[in-house]
């Protein structure tokens, strides 16, 4: 084509080619001067309407007039051959400037400034780039960073894996979403919606290679490429990368798009905040490794526990946090919050062969992690990879960790997670390594079972004390399902439950079960909250029964049991699916005393007059006092407790962020069990608790994720 005039610019050289077409450089006889023209390939997949579709996006890119940007001035079609014209941007890409092991961190963080600029301006006015890379980013001579191809990314037709680039095909329409496979978003893999969200992604593993020279999701393969970015943490930046933009790269590659900056102006600001700071690292030491454990904030408050102690774990969407008491239980220090911010969904404490450890599951910005701390949260194991995560080969990547179970008593280094995608996950050396149960992984209903409100969770896993083959887990939304053989084969357990949801009511699977209990000395009877229901079984799951019988709804999440008193059972009812506050505004607690035969409203101490509260499944617990004491937190931050098996009730914490795990633990390392406490107390307090009056204001209905 040299030679050739397209519009008013006469072609002179090639400057290159891309997957899209060709780039030459022209000159434009009318306005006298040089510019850039891309030719789109013919055999590019484009039919006549994806070369209009191409058009509009380019006019509309050329408004952005922005000075990161490179300017579109033309768009046009000449024999058939589509062709924009474009600024001439002379300079070196960030790809070949950061090829030898990275860039400064000064000038990550110049450059990096101005590329969110960039992507702010345009999503400020509606366009994506959809293929932002390092490739076609090109910082001139002055300094001066040009984004190129706004808008140009979108193709048409069936994409198929075709070296490092990859074209998917959309669900929602007949457009589709091209980009370089190691710069793809998590959810442009899964076939999701994407958004502006994908090009924070982009952004990420932008910046992650300007400071290592690497980028963070690679593998020989496309496969292994796409498994990496769909399950994979990134591998550390250490010094000279400040910590400050090392959060900010590990936001933007947060797998879900909501745990990613909203908006290319908050990347922006953060970048320039850590401009700001002008912080220099000095360069490691290599001959010292990594310390294995982080020691929390200084500003973070420590409960002081000591043996005799009873403890109160509480897992909410910003933090984890500590209670003290002792075997009283009427006043409490309040440690922490632990993991500043990150949702804390699964907790429990471990006191198996003389431990003392609480594990943890925290979902942040970069993923979900399994920890654990021996000193009551003073520090806590900071793994560099998640320890429990999908083999590659299912091409999974972890969302949550909902549960976390102890094994046997004398198995002490056995544990099991429930995570999201549902799935089961065990470790037989105390948690240094972990593994995907594959018998329920592969069995044949999983590609059926379908995600419920929340996700696709497993939340509850319930061993069977009387034979350490038999375990039961429930999914939402996929059932009871049981092993006989310790995990090798499962069977669907959910005859007699109800899924209004579904065509067939009484399906094999593919119920919203809620939660799940067995007492120890009836391992036959269990019991069940589901999605609209309440159920027993005496027959190891084989059948359900509903004992619904008095309760204002048959909606709610949690069921726990008496822990001394296997035909006692306490749950908390919510008005319906669509208001998951309590009934009437009245909060209150349901029990059995004859197994489900009838049920008894236990409120005084509870609020009953504009108490819109909603409990989540892993939000209640008892403990093993005699008589045993109930707990359970709130949506809105509140924490109750009962000393006396539920007749009178106390508020123990107001004010803390939305809980959605309540644990307890008695610190005597399992060898004594507690004498009776006396109960003649004040009542419970915990220092700076909120006045009734607070109590009342606070109130607020919050409907649940689970």
């Amino acid at each position: 084509m040299i030679g050739q005039v397209l519009g008013h610019c006469r072609i002179v050289a090639k400057i290159g080619e891309g997957g899209m077409g060709v780039v030459y450089r022209a000159y434009d006889e009318v306005l006298h001067r040089d510019v850039a023209i891309k030719v789109v390939r013919k055999d590019a997949g484009f039919d006549a309407s994806a070369g209009q579709n191409l058009l509009q996006e380019a006019r509309a890119s050329s408004s952005l007039a922005h000075p990161n940007i490179c300017t579109i001035y033309e768009v046009g079609e000449t024999g058939g051959d589509l062709y924009i014209v474009m600024e001439l941007v002379e300079g070196k890409s960030l790809h070949a400037m950061s090829a030898a092991g990275g860039l400064p961190p000064e000038s990550i963080l110049r450059y990096g400034v101005q590329i969110a600029s960039a992507l702010t301006r345009a999503h400020d006015r509606g366009i994506v780039h959809r293929d932002l890379k390092t490739s076609n980013i090109v910082v001139t001579s002055d300094g001066l960073v040009k984004v190129l191809d706004f808008g140009l990314a979108k193709r048409v037709g069936g994409g198929i894996l075709d070296a490092p680039t990859m074209t998917f095909s959309t669900v929602q329409g007949s457009s589709s979403v091209s980009g370089t496979l190691p710069y793809m978003a998590p959810e442009i893999l899964r076939g999701d919606p994407t958004d502006a969200r994908s090009d924070l992604w982009a952004l990420g593993v932008v910046l992650y290679e300007l400071a290592s020279g690497g980028l963070p999701f690679e593998g020989r393969t496309g496969f292994e490429i796409s498994s990496s970015i769909m399950r994979e943490i990134p591998k550390p930046l250490g010094p000279p990368v400040p910590p400050g933009l090392w959060a900010i790269i590990q936001r933007c590659l947060a797998k879900e798009p909501m745990q990613r900056y909203q908006r290319a102006s908050e990347v922006q600001a953060a970048l320039e905040a850590v401009q700001s700071g002008a912080i220099v690292t000095a360069a490691p030491d290599t001959d010292q490794p990594a310390p294995p454990r982080i020691s929390t904030m200084h500003i973070v408050r420590h409960a002081q526990v000591k043996k005799g102690d009873f403890l109160l774990l509480v897992g909410t969407t910003k933090g984890a946090f500590i209670l003290r008491s002792n075997a009283q239980r009427t006043r409490w220090e309040l440690g922490g919050p632990y993991f500043h911010g990150h949702a804390v969904y699964a907790l429990a404490y471990d006191a198996r062969a003389g431990r003392r450890r609480i594990w943890a599951s925290t979902s942040s910005y970069w993923g979900t992690l399994l920890r654990s701390s021996d000193d009551f949260g003073k520090s806590w194991t900071n793994p560099q990879q998640a320890p429990v995560r999908f083999p590659a080969d299912t091409g999974v990547s972890l969302k949550n960790i909902w549960q976390i179970t102890l094994g046997p008593q004398d198995e002490p280094d056995v544990l099991y997670c429930g995570v999201e995608p549902a799935a089961l996950f065990e470790t037989r050396d105390g948690g240094e390594t972990w593994s995907l149960v594959r018998g329920l992984f592969d069995h044949p209903h999983r590609p059926r079972w379908m995600p419920g409100n929340g996700g696709l969770a497993l939340h509850s896993i319930v061993l069977d004390p009387s034979n350490k083959l038999r375990m039961y887990i429930a999914i939402s939304s996929g059932g009871v399902y049981r092993t006989e053989d310790g995990g090798a084969n499962w069977t669907a357990q959910n005859r007699g439950i109800r899924a209004i949801f579904m065509p067939d009511k009484y399906p094999e699977f593919g119920q919203c079960v809620h939660k799940i209990a067995l007492h120890p000395a009836r391992p036959e009877r269990l019991f069940l909250q589901n999605h609209w229901g309440i159920y027993r079984s005496d027959n190891y799951a084989e059948n359900w029964t509903d004992i619904a019988n008095g309760v204002p709804s048959d909606f709610g999440f949690p069921v726990v049991m008496h822990p001394h008193n296997p035909d006692c059972v306490y749950v908390i009812p919510v008005e319906s699916d669509e208001f998951r506050c309590a009934c009437d505004g009245r909060l209150r607690v349901y029990r059995t005393r004859n197994a489900g035969a009838s049920w008894d409203p236990l409120m005084r101490g509870l609020p009953q007059k504009q108490a819109y509260e909603t409990v989540v499944r892993d939000a209640m617990t008892v403990d093993s006092y005699d008589p045993a004491g109930i707990y359970f937190g709130t949506r809105s931050g509140q924490l109750f407790g009962s000393r006396d098996e539920g007749k009178t009730w106390q508020m123990i914490h107001d004010g803390l962020p939305s809980i959605v795990c309540v644990r307890s633990a008695m610190i005597n390392d399992g060898s004594v069990m507690p004498a009776r406490p006396s109960l003649k107390e004040p009542p419970a307090t915990v220092s700076r608790s909120k006045s009734a009056s607070r109590q009342k204001s606070r109130r607020s209905s919050q409907s649940s994720k689970r």
